[in-house]
C-alpha cells in the first residue's frame, strides 16, 4: 500500500469519525447546531398545606418523570425542619408512580412544603414504549346495577364506533347525555371531574381497550394557584390519544405535563388532615447547550462525561480561543498553497489573528503597522553596528518592548484603549518579524517586504475573521470533534502540488501568447 492511498484512507477515517461523533452528540443528546438557540424551561413549584394533628407526619406527594416531550433539569424539596427522601429514577417506575416524602417527628398546625422542579420542551418527541401501567379497574362499575349500566354503555359504544378513538368519544357523548338513564346512573356515583375521569378510564379499560388515568399540568408562561386537570389517556396500537370530560374529541396535549400518572391519590398524608396543593408555573428561555449539558448530566450520560462544558469557566474561555487555531491554520493552507500569497513567516498571521481578537481590528492594524515601521527604524541603525545575529534579535526585542511600553503609558495618560491594548501583541514574534523584515529588505528589497507585509495582513485578516465568527466558535467548543474534520481537510490540501492561483495568473499572458502563435 503506497502513501498516497494510505493518506486517503486515513483522511476518510478522520473525516469520518470527526462527522459521525458530532451527528451524534446531535442527534442522541440533542446539542444543537445552532449557537443561539433556545429552550423553553419551566419552573414549577408545588405548595403544600395542610393542618398537623400533633403526631408523626408522613407526607407523600407524586411528582412527574421523564416523557417524551419534556424532560427533568433540576428537583428540590424545602420546608422548615422536615425530613425530605426524593423521588427515585428506576427506569421501570420513572413517569408513572414517582413520590417524594417529607417526614416529621412531631408537627402541629398549618404547615406548608415546597416541592419545586424545573422541566424543559425536548426538542423531539423521543420513541417511548407506549403501553399503560398495570392498574385494577374499580369493581363497583362491574357488578350490580352500576356494573350493568357500565355494560349497556359499552356495548352500544362499541356499535357505533370503528376504533379506540371513535369508542371513547361515544362513551363520552353518551356519558353527557341527560336523557340516557343508564349514563346517569353512572355519573350520579361519580359527581366529581377526578371521579368522572375515573370512570370513563374504568369505561374504557372495560371496553378491552388500554388506558390509564393521568392529572396534567398545563404549562403556561406563568400561572399561579393552578391546579391539576384529570385526563384520560387512550393507547390504540402507535398512538395515544387524550380525553377529557365532556369532549368527545381528542385534545392537544403538546403543552401538558404528566404530573401523575395512574397511582395512587396525588398527596397522601399521615399525622395531618385538609392537605391541598397548589401549583404555580414560570417559564424562561436558556441556551440549548446549556440546557442539554444539564439534562445528560441529570440522567448521567456518557457523552457529556468529557464534554469542554464541565471545565471552569476560566478553562472554557481559553478553549473556545484555542480550538480556533486550527482553523486559522487552514486558512494559512488555503492561502499560500491554493492560492500563493507570501507571507512573513508561515504561521506568522494565525499569532496576529489572535492579537486582533483582543484589540479588535481597526485598532490592531494601526498598532501592527506603528509597532513594526518604529522597529524597522531601529533594526536599520542597529545594522550599521555590525551586531552578530542573536545581540542583534535581542536589541530589536528590547526596542519593541520599549515602542509597547511607551505606547501603553501615552494611551494611559490619555485613556487612549487602542494604545493601551498594544501590549497583547506577542512581543517575541513582533521582534522576529522586525529582524526577518529587515534582512529580506536587505536582500531583495522594499517591494518584496511590502509585498509579504500586505500578505501577511490579508492572511491574518481572513484567519481572523474565521477564527472570530461566533458560529464556528461554538461548533468547535461544543464539537471539538471537528478538529479532526479540519485535520482531513488540511490533509487532503497537502497532497496538492499543481499551479497556484497567484503563478496561474503569472504565466496567463504567456500560454495566451502561445495560443497565439499556434495559431
Amino acid at each position: 500500500m503506497n502513501s498516497k492511498v494510505q493518506l486517503r484512507i486515513l483522511i476518510f477515517i478522520l473525516a469520518a469519525v470527526g462527522i459521525g461523533v458530532m451527528l451524534t452528540k446531535h442527534f442522541q443528546v440533542g446539542y444543537p447546531l445552532i449557537p443561539k438557540q433556545q429552550i423553553p424551561i419551566w419552573t414549577i413549584e408545588a405548595k403544600v398545606t395542610f393542618q398537623a394533628t400533633g403526631d408523626p407526619v408522613k407526607v407523600s406527594l407524586a411528582v412527574p418523570g421523564e416523557q417524551a416531550r419534556f424532560g427533568i433539569l433540576e428537583e428540590t424539596g424545602s420546608s422548615h425542619d422536615y425530613g425530605f427522601i426524593p423521588a427515585g429514577n428506576d427506569p421501570k417506575i420513572a413517569g408513572f408512580y414517582r413520590s417524594v416524602i417529607w417526614s416529621k417527628g412531631q408537627a402541629t398546625g398549618r404547615q406548608e412544603l415546597y416541592y419545586r422542579i424545573d422541566v424543559y420542551q425536548k426538542g423531539r418527541a423521543e420513541d417511548v414504549e407506549l403501553h399503560a401501567p398495570e392498574v385494577n379497574p374499580s369493581e363497583k362499575y362491574s357488578e350490580g346495577q352500576l356494573g350493568l349500566a357500565a355494560q349497556e354503555l359499552i356495548t352500544k359504544a362499541k356499535q357505533h364506533s370503528a376504533d379506540a378513538e371513535t369508542f371513547a368519544g361515544q362513551l363520552i357523548q353518551m356519558l353527557d347525555n341527560e336523557s340516557n338513564q343508564n349514563a346517569q346512573t353512572l355519573i350520579a356515583s361519580a359527581p366529581t371531574d377526578l371521579q368522572r375521569a375515573h370512570l370513563l378510564n374504568t369505561l374504557i379499560i372495560f371496553g378491552g381497550y388500554e388506558s390509564h388515568f393521568i392529572r396534567a399540568l398545563l404549562l403556561a408562561e406563568t400561572s399561579t394557584k393552578q391546579a391539576l386537570e384529570p385526563m384520560v389517556i387512550l393507547f390504540d396500537e402507535d398512538k395515544l390519544y387524550a380525553f377529557v370530560w365532556g369532549n368527545p374529541k381528542p385534545v392537544k396535549i403538546e403543552n401538558a405535563l404528566a404530573w401523575q400518572r395512574g397511582g395512587p391519590s396525588l398527596i397522601e398524608i399521615e399525622g395531618g388532615n385538609n392537605a391541598k396543593v397548589e401549583f404555580s408555573v414560570v417559564k424562561q428561555s436558556l441556551p440549548a447547550s446549556f440546557v442539554l449539558e444539564q439534562a445528560s448530566r441529570q440522567r448521567e450520560n456518557s457523552i457529556t462525561d468529557f464534554s469542554l462544558t464541565s471545565l471552569s469557566i476560566e478553562q472554557q474561555d481559553s478553549y473556545r480561543l484555542l480550538l480556533t487555531i486550527p482553523f486559522g491554520a487552514l486558512i494559512v493552507v488555503i492561502m499560500r498553497n491554493i492560492i500563493g500569497i507570501r507571507t512573513t513567516g508561515t504561521f506568522m498571521p494565525i499569532l496576529l489573528a489572535m492579537a486582533f481578537l483582543r484589540t479588535d481590528l481597526g485598532p490592531g492594524l494601526i498598532l501592527f503597522v506603528i509597532v513594526v515601521s518604529a522597529g524597522l527604524t531601529m533594526r536599520a541603525y542597529l545594522s550599521k553596528l555590525d551586531l552578530l545575529l542573536v545581540p542583534r534579535i535581542s536589541a530589536v526585542v528590547v526596542v519593541v518592548i520599549g515602542i509597547m511600553v511607551g505606547f501603553g503609558i501615552v494611551g494611559g495618560k490619555f485613556d487612549l484603549q487602542i494604545m493601551q491594548s498594544v501590549t497583547l501583541f506577542p512581543t517575541i514574534i513582533l521582534s522576529w518579524t522586525v529582524e526577518r523584515l529587515s534582512v529580506l529588505w536587505e536582500e531583495d528589497g522594499p517591494k518584496e517586504v511590502g509585498i509579504q507585509t500586505l500578505g501577511s495582513l490579508v492572511v491574518a485578516i481572513m484567519a481572523y475573521a474565521a477564527m472570530g465568527n461566533p458560529t464556528l466558535r461554538y461548533l468547535v467548543f461544543v464539537f471539538p470533534e471537528l478538529l479532526l474534520v479540519a485535520l482531513a481537510v488540511i490533509l487532503a490540501l497537502g497532497q496538492y502540488s499543481g499551479y497556484r492561483l497567484s503563478e496561474l495568473m503569472r504565466f496567463a499572458p504567456m500560454v495566451k501568447d502561445n495560443k497565439e502563435g499556434a495559431a
